[in-house]
């Protein structure tokens, strides 16, 4: 069990490697302004996140994402878990979820100013926007395709809806279900982001957009390289935690 354990992190820290190697080669090739070389992005991103400033926005992205986050993730279950188990109710609402899937949420963004105006709520309904549907179509389509014996097993106890949701069919579903969290983590963060790159005064997406504005490129390229790692520490910490379920 300790050999690919093993083998996973070397060959994790190997690419790594290899990535920090090609950013260097390219920074070389197009110019550290156009593309500033790791170790300058590493001091920037220390020198970046002992601005006061910094902490505000940071503060302020946190608290828009957690929120939109767990309304995300609550939301998008319980209507995975209505769709799913109660097939018109699925039928007839399920393909509006597909519908917010396949449409562009930016051109959205007018009718969530229209409704929440300026300011957070705008910001954490966008989030919500991209987070919530694609948790509430992976697990209808999971507790679509549970073996019959649940429904019978529910039927043989009695169980109400309630009872029914909560004690057969979440637990029956709950890897994909950690799947579709892992996918609400990644958009639910882009939609707040890009919430606040358009119509917002403070948060990591307005110094993002601020940045770019100015060509400020060390600030930029910092910005999202802290992103890209809270992102992949995310998804790995829900990938531990679905094998930690399965085994």
């Amino acid at each position: 069990m300790k050999a690919p354990g093993l083998a996973s992190w070397r060959d994790t820290g190997f690419v790594i490697l290899v990535g920090l190697l090609i950013w260097q080669a390219v920074s070389m090739a197009v110019g550290a302004h156009t593309l500033p070389p790791p170790l300058a992005t590493g001091k920037h991103i220390f020198v970046l996140v002992m601005r006061p400033s910094f902490d505000r926005d940071l503060a302020s992205t946190a608290a828009a994402y957690a929120l939109a986050l767990a309304i995300g993730m609550t939301g998008g279950l319980a209507l995975g878990v209505l769709f799913g188990g109660w097939r018109f109710i699925g039928q007839t609402f399920e393909p509006f979820m597909h519908l917010l899937v396949a449409t562009p949420k930016v051109t959205l963004y007018p009718v969530i100013l229209l409704l929440f105006g300026l300011g957070d709520a705008a910001k954490i309904a966008f989030g919500v926007l991209h987070g919530l549907p694609p948790v509430a179509i992976i697990t209808t389509a999971a507790i679509r395709n549970l073996n019959p014996v649940y429904r019978k097993s529910a039927r043989t106890l009695r169980l109400k809806p309630g009872d029914f949701a909560w004690r057969l069919l979440i637990p029956a579903v709950m890897p994909e279900i950690l799947g579709a969290f892992r996918i609400c983590f990644a958009q639910a963060l882009l939609g707040v982001l890009v919430g606040e790159m358009f119509a917002s005064t403070n948060g990591i997406g307005h110094l993002l957009m601020a940045s770019i504005g100015v060509d400020d490129n060390p600030t930029i390229l910092a910005i999202v390289v802290l992103v890209f790692l809270f992102a992949g520490c995310s998804s790995v910490a829900l990938l531990a935690i679905a094998a930690r379920r399965k085994s």
